[in-house]
Formats: C-alpha cells, structure tokens, sequence
C-alpha cells in the first residue's frame, strides 16, 4: 500500500506498507525522476537477480530527498511542509517506510527502534531547524 502525503494537491511524501504486497515482483513507489528511487520487491525462494551494475552517468539534484524505513519498533514522524506547516502525523512500525518528497519532518521514538535513513548525497551540513 502507497499513501500520497499532500498538502494544497502538493505531494509531500509517501507512506509504504509492504505488509500488504501480495504478488511476486518489482514495484516501482517513486517517480522515475524523483532524485532518490524507491522500489519495493517481493521474490520467492530461489529467485536470482542477474549480476549488474549501472552506468556512471553525472546528476543534477536540487532536492533533497529522504526515506526512513523501520527495520523493528515504532516511529512518530510529524510530517510538514517546507515551511513548518504540519501536513499530519504517521507511526511507522516494522516493515514500513516514510519517503520524503519535499518538506520536512520530526521524529519521536515511540519504541525502541532500528531504522535506517536515506537521503541522496553527498552529506553536507544543510539542515534548516524549521
């Protein structure tokens, strides 16, 4: 399940549930020129993917993007705009996925929590406390 997260019909960021992906396959969350792409996958025993690599080619980015995916415990991400606005609040458990499109967030630890986060790069100190 993809929830779109807007404010005013502007997508501020996507919701994934993976719990309810039920065939075998590759699905694509992001749009394809979203700076940082999301796939969900779901393969059965004694799939192989084909050994690659991709072509190095040179990107322009001008947006940050963000995705937080919950490996076991429990998040409560307050959602808003590039502004401060809050757009809502979501707890992201186990197995799912916050995606930041474009806006901002603040994260309250509601269990013990393992989760990663990822952003395009490369780091820098950018962050605007909103």
């Amino acid at each position: 399940m993809i929830k779109e997260i807007k404010k005013n019909d502007k997508l501020i960021a996507l919701f994934v549930d993976n719990s309810e992906l039920l065939e075998d396959g590759t699905f694509p969350v992001t749009n394809p020129m979203f700076s940082l792409q999301l796939i969900m996958m779901k393969r059965k025993k004694g799939h192989v993917f084909d050994k690659h690599t991709h072509e190095k080619n040179e990107r322009k980015i001008e947006n940050l993007q963000e995705a937080i995916v919950v490996n076991k415990g429990k998040l409560l991400i307050k959602v808003c705009d590039r502004d401060g606005s809050d757009v809502g609040s979501y707890e992201v458990s186990s197995g799912q996925c916050l995606f930041m499109v474009d806006g901002g967030y603040e994260i309250e630890v509601l269990e013990d929590t393992l989760f990663y986060e990822f952003k395009n790069g490369p780091y820098i100190e950018d962050k605007v406390l909103l």
